[in-house]
């Protein structure tokens, strides 16, 4: 008995492989290899980056979300209503950075002062910022230990406070006698506005971040942090043009912006859509994610709308 013999269907010539094959070969589906899904942006420094899916974002309210926010206008509901014990209290050895900055600032002032009842005051400090009680003695007695008595000379300076975030330099601005006048001949601009009484006692915490891409100029600001609002910024500020003043109520977890102007005075920014730097065409000011300002390119800032825009809706 023979064994049958099987023929193959005639060849099929295929112009994408140049050649010929079998044609049973093209019966079987083909599979389209699939890559993974990325999706490419502009930052706010002007750099390509790739985004994440929306389903990872973090849709938490960020600390500019409530900004510049007068204290008439503020609603009950931007009161910390919950109680004490529901809060999320920081950990120890698992506090954030913008808490121990907002902290080191509170303390300066006890710093300059040499305050005798230093303990009870930078404990009431780290109570209103939901510390509790075993990392709160932990950071007085560093603190103390550090700036106030066993520290070098270095360290115990005001000036060497580390600042809240980001890799910008910052400085403790220390009051200038009002009786101080400067040479006749150099050119001298209005003083900034008298403050409040509520001011005379803060001291401003400057810092500065340079602009992206190598381009020149920086970013200049001050802040301050207390239990309440302040009616101006105090007049120890030697601001430039462009500079920022920025105050946190602490209570209310609101911040004021303020920024100097062309003539010479402070000016309160209630509204953040778009606000250009008064000597330096096409800057725009933006808040990053910390709280922080910055100066960026007008086209940056349209970018980082559109994809602010685009993140509601898959919201």
């Amino acid at each position: 008995m023979s064994t049958p013999k099987y023929t193959l269907p005639p060849p099929v010539y295929l112009p994408s492989s140049g050649g010929y094959t079998s044609s049973r070969l093209t019966q079987e589906p083909f599979h389209r290899r699939v890559f993974a899904f990325r999706r490419w942006s502009i930052d706010e420094d002007g750099r390509l980056v790739c985004k994440a899916r929306h389903a990872g974002r973090d849709s938490r309210p960020k600390p500019y979300d409530r900004i510049s926010r007068p204290l008439a206008f503020a609603t009950p509901s931007d009161q910390d209503t919950r109680s004490p014990t529901s809060r999320n209290h920081p950990t120890r050895m698992n506090i954030d950075g913008p808490t121990l900055g907002r902290l080191f600032h509170s303390l300066a002032p006890l710093v300059k002062e040499s305050s005798s009842d230093f303990d009870s005051k930078a404990a009431a400090i780290c109570t209103s910022l939901g510390l509790d009680s075993v990392t709160s003695e932990e950071i007085v007695s560093s603190f103390k230990t550090q700036f106030l008595a066993g520290g070098s000379q270095e360290s115990s300076a005001p000036g060497r406070l580390p600042p809240e975030s980001g890799p910008h330099t910052g400085t403790i601005v220390q009051p200038t006698p009002a009786t101080v006048i400067p040479p006749s001949s150099a050119p001298v601009p209005p003083p900034p506005p008298t403050a409040s009484s509520s001011t005379s006692n803060l001291t401003p915490f400057k810092q500065q971040r340079a602009f992206s891409s190598g381009s020149p100029g920086v970013t200049t600001w001050y802040t301050t942090s207390t239990a309440c609002d302040i009616d101006s910024p105090p007049r120890d500020v030697a601001p430039a043009i462009g500079d920022l003043y920025i105050h946190h109520n602490r209570v209310l977890d609101i911040y004021h912006v303020w920024l100097w102007g062309m003539d010479y005075k402070w000016k309160c920014v209630t509204d953040m859509e778009k606000v250009y730097h008064p000597a330096i065409d096409d800057r725009v000011l933006s808040m990053r994610a910390n709280g922080t300002p910055n100066w960026i390119t007008a086209a940056s800032f349209t970018t980082i709308r559109g994809r602010k825009g685009k993140t509601k809706v898959f919201e």
